[in-house]
């Protein structure tokens, strides 16, 4: 699936498992593989952190989840199951990257570290489309007592027998318009994995 964004060199591609399946999409199929070239791949080692990386070489970066890039011939590319896949496109330069965020890196501040690396190379956080992929979203995302907590109450609903139901994209987006982002900027897939 594509998601336009401003920038016309600059492309965003999510592919959730169910339009894997429903196209009979062989990982040698995959258009993704043969629409890019994998050598040109920058992939993160995710560990559910709050690590992101600005890297202008292909490879694979240990310990983030986050990779952005300037060079125009690199992929960035993550593996989600539920968690956010959130991709940043400069909306004039090329300056991309994408973000892996589970509840545990956004309640640990992965979106305001990545506030944090653009505006160390110099960059405008209103200039930056944003798209929060898809991901698990409040209908079926449920916690227990246990990790209440980590959440704030706004993004939290009460679901019965000690369960709660959480709106992660809704906190993202939240999160991303208090560092700086421009929420007009901010797309949300609403397809749940």
């Amino acid at each position: 699936m594509f998601e336009n964004i401003s920038n016309k060199f600059i492309r965003a591609k999510f592919i959730t498992k169910r339009s894997y399946m429903q196209n009979n999409i062989g990982i040698k199929g995959s258009s993704i593989i043969t629409e890019f070239d994998q050598k040109n791949f920058l992939i993160p080692n995710q560990i559910h952190s709050t690590n992101v990386v600005l890297s202008n070489s292909p490879g694979i970066i240990s310990r983030c989840d986050g990779v952005f890039t300037t060079n125009p011939k690199i992929v960035c590319s993550i593996k989600v199951a539920d968690c956010m896949p959130i991709f940043f496109a400069h909306k004039n330069k090329s300056v991309f990257g994408i973000v892996h965020a589970g509840w545990k890196g956004l309640t640990k501040g992965i979106l305001n570290e990545v506030s944090i690396l653009l505006k160390t190379y110099k960059q405008n956080l209103n200039d930056f489309d944003i798209i929060i992929g898809p991901s698990i979203q409040n209908c079926c995302f449920e916690i227990a007592k246990d990790t209440v907590d980590y959440f704030p109450s706004k993004f939290i609903q009460p679901k019965g027998s000690g369960k709660f139901i959480v709106n992660l994209q809704k906190m993202a987006f939240e999160i991303l318009k208090r560092i700086g982002f421009n929420n007009n900027n901010i797309k949300i897939n609403s397809d749940c994995t």
